[in-house]
């Protein structure tokens, strides 16, 4: 699997998006819960004009693969393509809770959902698994190898950590976050609705 990342990696590497991430209203957003073995998938479709949800689904499942750090594709990336599939809204942008290219082999969840769904994908994860930070304030650089991955970004003191996916390009994600005011609500609205799903099936 891990030579699996670094031959996807390259080939990415050699090609460019067809096109980019333009201008963008609504979002999809998807994150999964565990209890166990047991995971809870969760998609919403958000529209930033009206700021309100257009559309939520969910699934509950065994996990498919064990947690092994740097592999995570594995173990969510199936739930989470299953529940976004269920969605009948169309959207522009696509969130996950979890990391694009920064990552150790450049091949984050969110690049994974990006390139099978063909859709622009932005990684958002609360922490960082390579890369050097820079910047004071509530907006800086992540460099990888000298080179600017991602940004971090600070929330009631918080960090959390973004870059692309799929279809979008590293200078566009300060804009592309500003546009959400902060950490984005779509993700933390399936973050707890995917908690919610497992709370309401009890022990």
């Amino acid at each position: 699997m891990v030579d699996l990342q670094k031959l996807l990696r390259r080939m990415l590497d050699e090609r460019s998006a067809e096109s980019y991430l333009e201008d963008f209203d609504l979002v999809a957003a998807v994150d999964v819960a565990y209890r166990g073995e047991l995971a809870s998938a969760a998609a919403a479709v958000w529209s930033l004009n009206s700021r309100e949800v257009v559309e939520e689904r969910y699934l509950v499942c065994e996990a498919p693969y064990p947690y092994v750090p740097g592999l995570l594709f594995l173990r969510e990336a199936p739930p989470m393509l299953k529940v976004l599939k269920l969605l009948r809204s169309s959207w522009d942008l696509l969130l996950v809770d979890g990391h694009g290219i920064l990552h150790p082999r450049g091949m984050g969840l969110a690049v994974f959902l990006g390139l099978l769904l063909e859709k622009p994908a932005l990684g958002v994860a609360k922490s960082l698994l390579v890369g050097s930070e820079s910047g004071e304030g509530e907006l800086g650089e992540v460099r990888v190898s000298g080179k600017v991955l991602g940004y971090w970004f600070k929330l009631n003191g918080r960090r959390f950590y973004a870059s692309p996916g799929y279809m979008i390009k590293v200078d566009q994600v300060p804009r592309i976050v500003k546009r959400f005011g902060g950490y984005p609500k779509p993700l933390s609205y399936v973050d707890r609705l995917s908690r919610r799903v497992l709370a309401s099936m009890g022990k």
